[in-house]
C-alpha cells in the first residue's frame, strides 16, 4: 500500500510540475511575440490566487521587466505590442495601458513563509527590490537603505542555497559596493563576469571595487573590459575615466591622457572627465589646457565652483599669472553680467593675492563686494572672506 500512495504520489509530482512547465512556457511564448497584457492575464488565469511559486516568479519578471506605467511597483501597466512598437518609448510617451493591481513583495513573502526552501522565491524578491531601488532610490514605501538591504539579503540567502544567476550576484557585489565593502564585493563580481562575460556593468563595478582595493592592474583590466564592451555613451565615457584616473595613480600621464581624451570625446562637456582631464593637461604643460580651460568655464559660469576648481588647478602648477589672464580675458564679456562679473573679480582677487600683487588684490575684493553686495545679504560668507584677504594685505602693505 506504502507503494503504491508512493508511486501515485510521484506521478501526481511529475503531471503537476509538466503543467506549469506548460503554462510557463505558454506565458514565455506571449512574451517573445510581445503580447505582455495577454501574457499577464494567462498567468493571472492559472493561478488566480498566487499559490504556485513558479507562476509567482514568471508574474513578477513580466511585470517588473514590462510595464510601461507603474504606481510604486505595487500596480502595473501592461498593453500588447504592435511588431514596429517599442516598450520605451511607449514609456515616455504615455500610453494607453491596462492596469493590473500585483504586490511582488507580499505575494513572494507570502509564498517564501509557505515554502521556505523554495530560493528560487528569494531570488526573485532580490530583482524586485533591485528593481525598486533602481526606479525610486528616494521615495518608495521603504527607505532606500531598507531596499537595498532586503534585496542583498535575498540574493544572499538564495546564493548561500546554490541559487543564482550573474544578475543576482551582480546584485549582491553593488550592495557591498554601496556600504563601500569593497572586498567583500569582489567575488561576487567576478563569478558575475564569469557567469556572463558580456555584461558590461559587472566588469565596470569589479573594476571600482580593484581600484579601492589598491589593485590597478586587475582593475585596468576590468575597465578595459567594461569599455570594449558598453554602446552606452555614459558608461563608455565613465569606463574610460576609470582606466585614465588608474594609469595616472601609476603614473603613466600618456596613457592617463589618451584615455581622458577618449573619455571626454565619448561624452562631451561632462564635468569630471573635462575636469580631470585640464588637470593632467595643465601638469604636463600640454598644448590643449587652455582650450579646455575655457570649454570648462563655459559650462556653467555662473557656478562658482567653476571658478574654484580652475584657479585650484592654476594654483596647483604656479601658474597663477595665467589664471589672471584668463579672468581678464573674460572682464569684456561679462560687464552686464552681476554674478558671472562679481566671481571673475572675486577669484582673479585670490590669484593676485596668491602672488602677493597687493594693490590689484585690494582692488579686485572691493570690487568684487561691491558687486555681491547686490547678490547677497550683508552677513554672507564670502563677505566675511574678502575682509579676511584685505585684513592681510593691510597688515602687509604697513609691513
Amino acid at each position: 500500500m506504502k507503494i503504491y500512495y508512493y508511486i501515485l504520489f510521484s506521478l501526481l509530482s511529475v503531471v503537476t510540475l509538466q503543467a506549469q512547465n506548460t503554462i510557463i512556457n505558454e506565458a514565455n511564448a506571449l512574451i517573445a511575440d510581445q503580447k505582455y497584457a495577454t501574457a499577464y492575464e494567462y498567468l493571472k488565469d492559472r493561478d488566480p490566487n498566487d499559490m504556485d511559486p513558479d507562476v509567482a516568479i514568471s508574474k513578477s519578471n513580466l511585470l517588473l521587466n514590462y510595464y510601461i506605467k507603474t504606481r510604486q511597483f505595487q500596480e502595473f501597466g501592461l498593453k500588447d505590442l504592435a511588431p514596429n512598437q517599442d516598450l520605451h518609448q511607449l514609456r515616455e510617451n504615455n500610453a494607453t495601458v491596462r492596469m493590473f493591481v500585483y504586490k511582488p513583495d507580499s505575494i513572494l513573502n507570502k509564498l517564501i513563509r509557505q515554502y521556505p526552501t523554495n530560493y528560487k522565491l528569494r531570488n526573485a524578491l532580490g530583482n524586485f527590490y533591485y528593481e525598486v531601488h533602481l526606479k525610486y532610490p528616494e521615495d518608495w514605501l521603504l527607505p532606500d537603505s531598507v531596499v537595498v538591504l532586503n534585496m542583498k539579503n535575498n540574493y544572499e540567502e538564495a546564493n548561500n542555497n546554490e541559487v543564482f544567476d550573474y544578475w543576482s550576484l551582480f546584485g549582491i557585489g553593488y550592495a557591498y559596493l554601496l556600504e563601500d565593502e569593497y572586498e567583500k564585493a569582489i567575488p561576487y563580481l567576478k563569478k558575475s563576469t564569469e557567469l556572463n562575460s558580456s555584461y558590461s556593468l559587472s566588469h565596470y563595478n569589479l573594476a571600482f571595487a580593484y581600484s579601492n582595493t589598491d589593485q590597478p592592474h586587475e582593475c585596468l583590466a576590468s575597465a578595459q573590459k567594461a569599455f570594449e564592451l558598453q554602446v552606452m555613451p555614459e558608461y563608455k565615457a565613465e569606463a574610460a575615466r576609470l582606466i585614465a584616473m588608474t594609469y595616472e595613480d601609476l603614473k603613466e600621464d600618456k596613457k592617463a591622457l589618451e584615455y581622458y581624451r577618449i573619455a571626454n570625446q565619448t561624452l562631451p562637456n561632462d564635468y569630471n572627465t573635462l575636469s580631470l582631464l585640464l588637470a593632467l593637461e595643465i601638469k604636463l604643460n600640454d598644448g590643449q589646457y587652455k582650450k579646455h580651460a575655457n570649454q570648462l568655464f563655459y559650462l556653467d559660469p555662473d557656478n562658482p565652483v567653476i571658478f574654484q576648481d580652475l584657479l585650484k588647478m592654476y594654483s596647483e602648477n604656479e601658474k597663477e599669472k595665467e589664471f589672471i589672464e584668463m579672468m581678464e580675458d573674460l572682464k569684456p564679456l561679462f560687464r552686464q553680467n552681476i554674478p558671472v562679473m562679481a566671481n571673475i573679480l572675486f577669484h582673479q582677487a585670490i590669484a593676485q593675492y596668491e602672488t602677493e600683487e597687493w594693490v590689484s588684490a585690494k582692488i579686485n575684493f572691493e570690487r568684487a563686494r561691491s558687486l555681491f553686495r547686490n547678490l547677497y545679504s550683508s552677513g554672507h560668507s564670502v563677505f566675511k572672506v574678502i575682509d579676511s584677504y584685505t585684513n592681510v594685505i593691510k597688515k602687509k602693505k604697513s609691513s
